[in-house]
């Protein structure tokens, strides 16, 4: 039952390998996925452009305005005059009509600094927009080379435990012929069969997982979810940093969540200059050019009048006193100014925090890159050696399957440590502003 059990995993494994024609995505096709097709990163984009419309001269209110107007009026009344020498006379439906048309132009001249200060917000704007678009596009490329390494890792688990279920089926083997020539017990043979139909349940567990893990990254791609009929490039280098300081002297120059709260602080600086502009007075040039002409009824001294002409001004104004509303505007306005500049700080010693936190953990994960590659040495020699005497009869077969998992766990644990390390340089990277410099 065991051995029927074993075989059925094992065919249909064969059947999955099979049947996957495999194409490779590259990392360099990633970050071109995510720069054309990402909804994060065109959502962002999108933030910028709005940015960059609010920055045109038509939207600085330092142009004039320019308005036209035009009408007609159409009466027809029942009029009952009555004349100083006594004469009446009624008409029924008098008509009359005018027209008019005329253009106005009006400039404001001086709005009290307004536009100046709105100008240099709508500028800051959209620097900040920038930063947020680039924060955007760094989080979703870590998001996705996370996803990538972790279909990295277990393609190359799934190799270790290809090679596992190898050996454990010749294991198999050799525990049968011994068997049949009377050197085995069937206890041998037994044991030899559970193990291989356990590294068969262990491959297929893997596989799935490997399965899930390709979606997982189609997700995050914006692609469809479904085709994970490609394969992903494991090779991996993990660069050398020992210039500890050349990494954190960056943390307040390129970090880009620093220059947000930088440029956040600006804004407010800007919210507070807009607001004090209420104090001061404001004065608009306006002009035009206006024409009417009516027709009158038969009761009107007159038939018909028209007129047109130019005219011209200046207009001030000065909200001397509003209340007090200028003033708690004021107020509040350096409240949160005096708000983002905390907030300003936080983020500062936060970044600190997390710098030092990360070049312990890159450094750590470096060490135990080391510490396993010794690991799988000792352990791949120590299964040759086992696996030798094994073929010679001087080990046991629990003795071999220990020496056997022994090596598994040496390999998975390795290409762990590995990916570990390298998303822990990608993370320093990224806090000294310069994930888009790094090797992925």
């Amino acid at each position: 039952m065991i051995k029927l059990k074993y075989i059925l995993i094992i065919a249909a494994w064969f059947i999955i390998e099979q049947t996957e024609a495999q194409t490779l995505l590259s990392k360099s096709e990633i970050i071109k996925i995510i720069l054309e097709s990402s909804f994060d990163v065109k959502v962002a984009e999108n933030a910028v452009e709005t940015a960059k419309n609010n920055t045109s001269i038509f939207n600085s209110g330092y142009l004039p305005t320019l308005n036209a107007t035009a009408g007609i009026n159409y009466n027809k009344d029942n009029i009952a005059v009555e004349f100083q020498d006594g004469s009446e006379r009624s008409l029924d439906g008098a008509k009359s009509d005018s027209k008019n048309a005329g253009i106005s132009l009006n400039y404001v001249l001086f709005d009290g600094f307004n536009r100046k200060y709105n100008i240099s917000r709508n500028q800051e704007n959209l620097n900040r927009s920038q930063l947020n678009a680039r924060a955007v596009l760094e989080n979703t490329l870590l998001q996705a080379f996370t996803a990538y390494y972790e279909v990295a890792r277990l393609e190359q688990n799934l190799e270790s435990l290809i090679e596992t279920l190898s050996i454990s089926k010749e294991r198999l083997v050799r525990a049968q012929y011994g068997f049949d020539y009377g050197r085995n017990t069937k206890l041998d043979v037994s044991n030899a069969e559970v193990d291989v139909n356990t590294d068969s349940i262990n491959y297929l567990n893997a596989r799935q997982n490997f399965s899930n893990a390709k979606r997982n990254l189609n997700y995050i791609l914006g692609r469809n979810v479904a085709p994970i009929d490609y394969s992903v490039d494991t090779t991996l280098t993990i660069s050398v940093i020992d210039d500890k300081d050349a990494f954190e002297n960056q943390l307040l120059t390129q970090n880009v969540q620093y220059l947000i709260a930088q440029s956040d602080v600006s804004l407010r600086q800007f919210d507070t200059q807009i607001t004090s502009t209420n104090y001061l007075p404001t004065l608009s040039l306006n002009g035009g050019y206006n024409y009417r002409k009516g027709n009158n009824n038969s009761a009107s001294f007159t038939a018909s009048n028209s007129s047109n002409g130019l005219t011209g001004g200046l207009t001030f104004g000065w909200n001397i006193f509003d209340g007090g509303l200028t003033k708690t505007a004021i107020q509040n306005a350096k409240i949160n100014e005096s708000t983002q500049e905390t907030l300003l700080l936080q983020i500062q010693n936060q970044l600190q925090l997390n710098f030092e936190n990360a070049w312990g953990d890159f450094r750590n994960k470096q060490f135990i890159v080391q510490a396993q590659e010794n690991n799988l040495s000792t352990n791949q020699l120590n299964f040759e050696r086992t696996e030798e005497q094994y073929r010679l009869g001087q080990v046991s077969s629990i003795e071999f399957r220990t020496s056997q998992t022994n090596l598994l766990i040496a390999q998975t644990s390795l290409i762990q440590a590995k990916y570990e390390a390298k998303l822990a340089e990608l993370t320093l990277f990224q806090l000294a502003g310069k994930l888009q410099e790094a090797n992925f």
